[in-house]
């Protein structure tokens, strides 16, 4: 009886997507027992059915017996709550980063008078917030399990972000190869202290981008809950708008203000929102593709066009998208289906099929169909502009991500008896951008040797990654620790270099969600004030005649 929301609503069709998103976001965070674990899905569920009954209420009100207004602010709301589920887990990760900052503090100041690391650990724990102590317990279970050769919970796959992975790498280099001193400092202290450089760059990273969206999701979706009191105040004024404001022409500018709102919506979350945040699978896919007609059809599709969908198959992968190519396509077909009947319903309801238009007796039952066809092929296309978007995004992350391999070299460079081989491997648990390189790097390398690092080159065109990819070739001919003798300032380099261009990005991005956010509040404005009255002003000067 106590989790009876999480039951109702994990098993409810139409929930229990929303749950499933919540309960794995939670469960990377939150590494905890699962009766802990549901009570917070629990918890964020409240949340959000309180969020719904009051905006269901507002809609309702407004909306009255308005079904298309109904329908569009219930989409809108489906948006919004999206977007609170992103935007608490945005403030659970900056608290985390936090926690962790000072966890690592605890931990340089402890090791650097004992050397000791289990101690510092333990001490680091029983000193940290309730989110990080969860994350420093798993790491100490996983690290005693690692060095007993018990299987257990991996904690490279409980990591929250890759910051906690490169500490965790970090840990089981000491225990297994020891400290070094290298110029007369500590290696674990001074790749402690790059870590603590890192976290602080993306905390203010995260904070700056919270700060220049701040408000911004909400000037979109506004406007339109508004549509429907601006009407009232028009009919006050002027009750010949009624004519327009409750027949077609209204509903269709509804309609449309509607569409363009979920479109600048959905473009200002995928620009504050780290790609990482996208990593979930819909279960209407899972079911639609489970229909065996379906599944057949799709799969003798791209056995015609194998060698295509194949390429586009290792595309989805190098950009870590959440769907394989059988999946992304039913994706494409479900989206254009449910849009193609969304529309009909509400050009239905509106009466744009009962009318004529221009003489034609069917002339709107024409339009009306191919407004939803229009509808259900941008819709299909949909995912198109996403997966684009999504490598967009991922291209401008590429500094980053070689800033984090050479990371990953710092720490084991000095290492006696590191491989080539176990440097790639740590680079590949790392990796996004440059994941498949490396898995082709990794699957090549045994037989192949250093030629799989020539090849690899010829596949990327990224100067800092290809000058990485040289320094694994010189190792050949004056070893690992010589060949990246120049990693260090190198890195210097691209972390200032990446600072500057993150600060150059961000603001451009706000510039574009601060130019389009505005949109839908203009279109409403023209669409429900200026243009009705216009009309009409003008509809009654004409009917004055000397």
């Amino acid at each position: 009886m106590k989790y009876f929301l999480y039951d109702f609503c994990s098993k409810n069709r139409i929930s229990k997507s929303m749950v499933k998103r919540i309960e794995n976001r939670l469960k990377i965070i939150y590494p905890m027992d699962s009766q802990a674990l549901i009570w917070r899905t629990e918890q964020e569920l409240i949340k959000l059915i309180m969020m719904a009954v009051l905006f269901m209420a507002v809609i309702l009100f407004l909306g009255r017996v308005s079904f298309y207004f109904c329908i569009a602010g219930a989409v809108l709301l489906y948006a919004q709550g999206l977007n609170s589920v992103y935007s608490g887990y945005d403030r659970l990760e900056i608290k985390l980063l936090k926690q962790f900052e000072k966890f690592i503090q605890d931990i340089r100041f402890q090791f650097r008078f004992d050397g000791m690391l289990e101690e510092a650990l333990q001490e680091a724990v029983q000193n940290s917030g309730y989110e990080m102590s969860l994350q420093g317990m798993k790491m100490i279970e996983s690290l005693n399990a690692w060095k007993r050769d018990e299987s257990g919970e991996v904690y490279e796959e409980l990591a929250p972000n890759h910051f906690f992975l490169t500490f965790y790498a970090l840990c089981e280099t000491v225990i297994f190869y020891g400290d070094k001193k290298i110029n007369g400092k500590s290696l674990f202290l001074t790749n402690i202290g790059y870590l603590k450089e890192d976290i602080n760059i993306e905390i203010l990273k995260r904070e700056k981008t919270r700060a220049l969206f701040m408000g911004l999701l909400g000037v979109t979706i506004f406007p339109v809950f508004s549509i429907k009191l601006i009407e009232q105040w028009g009919i006050h004024n002027m009750p010949e708008l009624q004519g327009f404001y409750f027949e077609i022409a209204g509903a269709i500018t509804t309609v449309i203000i509607t569409v363009v709102t979920l479109v600048i919506y959905h473009v200002i979350m995928k620009l504050k929102y780290p790609i990482d945040f996208d990593r979930h699978k819909s279960q209407w896919v899972e079911e639609f593709l489970d229909i065996q007609w379906i599944n057949q059809l799709l799969m003798k599709r791209i056995s015609k066009k194998y060698h295509y969908y194949y390429s586009r198959e290792q595309m989805l992968k190098s950009i870590v998208y959440p769907y394989n190519i059988k999946e992304l396509m039913g994706k494409q077909i479900m989206n254009g289906i449910i849009t193609f009947i969304i529309m009909l319903t509400l050009l239905t309801s509106i009466g744009l099929f009962r009318i004529s238009i221009m003489g034609v007796t069917y002339g709107g039952f024409l339009l009306g169909m191919i407004i939803a066809v229009c509808s259900s092929v941008i819709a299909y296309h949909y995912e198109t502009i996403n997966i684009i978007i999504r490598k967009k995004m991922l291209e401008i992350n590429r500094e980053e991500e070689v800033v984090r391999f050479q990371s990953i070299i710092l720490i084991l460079m000095y290492m006696d008896r590191v491989t080539v081989e176990l440097i790639i491997e740590w680079m590949e648990q790392f990796a996004l951008v440059f994941r498949n390189n490396l898995e082709m790097i990794a699957d090549s390398l045994v037989y192949d040797g250093i030629q799989a690092f020539y090849k690899a080159k010829e596949t990327i065109s990224f100067l800092p990654y290809e000058r990485i990819l040289d320094c694994f070739i010189a190792s050949d001919r004056v070893g690992i620790s010589e060949a990246f003798s120049d990693i260090l300032p190198e890195r210097i380099y691209y972390i200032e270099k990446h600072k500057q261009e993150n600060e150059v990005i961000l603001n451009n991005k706000a510039v574009v969600a601060k130019t389009i956010a505005f949109i839908p509040l203009c279109l409403v404005i023209i669409a429900e004030l200026i243009v009705p009255f216009v009309y009409f002003g003008l509809k009654q000067l004409s009917a004055f005649k000397l």
